[in-house]
């Protein structure tokens, strides 16, 4: 079994984010109750605070990923109430999210896949992006346990706000040790957000190619990002995904100067709501292989049913074609 990574200093920072949130509302809520107010009023006034707090964070990333959306295809156009259906989910995904998934990250996603489960192929390692930690993947890794998937490590990106090749170097790592643990000679890598980012760097420069069979990204910044821009001061990563940075799109000619030597899968939406041109997820045609999901927005990609069936089909036609 491999160390736990445990809390990393992102969890640890929502946990006391969490608990500073909540005794807040306590506070405020216990002095409206002793100036005569109904404790069900207040409870239900603190629960909106909360709700609303979430929807502004959303709306901050829909207008401006809005305003610098890439052009769409006639097929890819959904109508207001699929609009309407993608925003109330984004917004369930940010309050799930905002502090719960993160918060409670070593008890929601351990590091290692519990004993005893059928697995079918090499072991697959989750990585979640920027900002994040692994217990934003809690949906991703049940339904892949439940599903055939029963080794499913994850691991967090760790320094937070270094530095793109210090995540992929970070994964490098972890990857050895999975395969050590396994006795694997290769991992399977599902990333989303940076983390897809991450593990398109590892592969092509911190020798991740022969330990890896499969590649899938789901909504990464391949070329960055509008909502990157200035941000910088709060690290050297934000540079990095920044809209078309220069190392990005150096990175972007080095990686698909010519087929990827392993399959390597975009899961992308014409919808994302942080990723801006939502088209710069997609890879080169002759690079990999794009999967397109009209109608779904980025932070409710990682409890997204749709999303999740797309993966595990994914995972049964590379396996069948192995079979083959």
């Amino acid at each position: 079994m491999l160390k736990e990574q445990g809390f990393t200093s992102h969890g640890r920072g929502f946990l006391k984010a969490f608990f500073i949130e909540f005794a807040l509302y306590v506070l405020i809520g216990g002095a409206f109750v002793a100036t005569g107010s109904s404790w069900l009023c207040v409870v239900l006034s603190c629960v909106a605070i909360f709700a609303l707090l979430r929807l502004l964070m959303v709306m901050g990333n829909v207008i401006p990923t809005y305003k610098n959306r890439s052009a769409k295809r006639a097929e890819h156009e959904v109508g207001c109430f699929s609009t309407v259906a993608m925003l109330l989910r984004e917004w369930w995904a940010a309050i799930l999210t905002y502090p719960f998934l993160f918060a409670f990250e070593p008890w929601l996603v351990p590091t290692n896949p519990p004993a005893g489960l059928t697995h079918r192929g090499d072991p697959i390692v989750l990585v979640p992006g920027f900002f994040t930690n692994r217990g934003y993947l809690w949906a991703w890794r049940r339904y892949l346990l439940k599903n055939g998937y029963g080794k499913v490590y994850a691991v967090s990106p760790e320094p937070i706000f270094h530095s793109v090749e210090k995540n992929a170097e970070h994964l490098a790592r972890f990857v050895d040790e999975v395969l050590v643990e396994t006795g694997s000679k290769r991992v399977i890598l599902l990333g989303h957000s940076m983390g897809g980012l991450v593990i398109r760097l590892y592969l092509h420069r911190f020798g991740g190619m022969p330990k890896a069979s499969l590649a899938v990204a789901v909504g990464s910044p391949l070329v960055g990002t509008v909502l990157a821009e200035g941000k910088e001061k709060m690290g050297p990563i934000i540079a990095q995904l920044t809209r078309s940075n220069a190392w990005a799109l150096d990175f972007l000619r080095e990686a698909e100067a010519a087929p990827c030597p392993i399959p390597f899968i975009s899961v992308w939406s014409p919808h994302d709501t942080i990723v801006a041109p939502q088209n710069t997820s997609m890879v080169a045609e002759h690079y990999g292989r794009n999967i397109t999901l009209p109608g779904v927005g980025h932070m409710e990609m990682v409890n997204s049913a749709q999303v999740m069936r797309v993966l595990k089909q994914t995972l049964d036609e590379f396996h069948d074609a192995k079979a083959n």
